[in-house]
């Protein structure tokens, strides 16, 4: 019985730390990067993982240091350009119901997107987006609630031009080290897929 209820409460604490995380990247303005899934086929499979704990802890391990390793190189990359995103670029895990990491990301601030693709004030694509405006209160940046919009003056298909030429900080360095990650996958899993398509910042 105590092994089952720890079971529980140790998943339960997971989605509680996973929360919290999802809320304070949201509050911050970071999440800039989505996310890496990692998707077994056999659901079998994915069960029967789940029943050795140590082979979980062990994975979810594996991962997470590849994770910070990917995150060490990304800081090291970008710190020429911004010591800010450098300094609060985190990596991000969600993991699933078994408590097997099955999402990653990087959470950065938003200027980084316009840093890899060399775009800024009236230099911007032709898509634009929007966002939550923040504000600093006593050192800590928290959201006003008001959605911002790309200035239509910026949709000129300018970006990566002039002054602003593109440094490709984040692509690169995660497209490079997938094959790592897809090699510790293997070693657990039989039917394990990795879905990167959404992790770029270029989709």
């Amino acid at each position: 019985m105590g092994y089952y209820k720890n079971t529980r409460d140790a998943r339960s604490a997971a989605r509680r730390y996973n929360a919290a995380k999802r809320k304070q990247n949201s509050l911050s303005g970071a999440g800039a990067s989505s996310l890496i899934r990692l998707e077994t086929i056999s659901e079998t499979e994915r069960y029967s993982m789940a029943q050795d704990a140590d082979r979980v802890v062990e994975y979810n391990n594996a991962i997470n240091a590849w994770q910070n390793s990917v995150a060490a190189q990304l800081r090291a990359t970008i710190a020429s350009r911004s010591m800010r995103i450098a300094r609060e670029l985190h990596p991000k895990a969600y993991t699933d119901k078994y408590g097997i990491i099955n999402q990653l990301g990087f959470s950065f601030p938003r200027h980084g997107i316009y840093i890899h693709k060399g775009a800024g004030r009236s230099q911007g694509g032709t898509i634009g987006s929007n966002w939550t405006k923040l504000k600093n209160i006593n050192g800590i940046e928290v959201s006003t609630g008001i959605v911002k919009h790309t200035n239509p003056n910026s949709l000129n298909a300018s970006q990566g031009t002039g002054n602003r030429n593109a440094f490709e900080w984040f692509d690169p360095v995660v497209r490079n080290r997938l094959p790592e990650l897809a090699d510790i996958v293997t070693r657990y899993f039989d039917t394990m897929l990795i879905d990167a398509t959404r992790i770029f910042i270029d989709k």
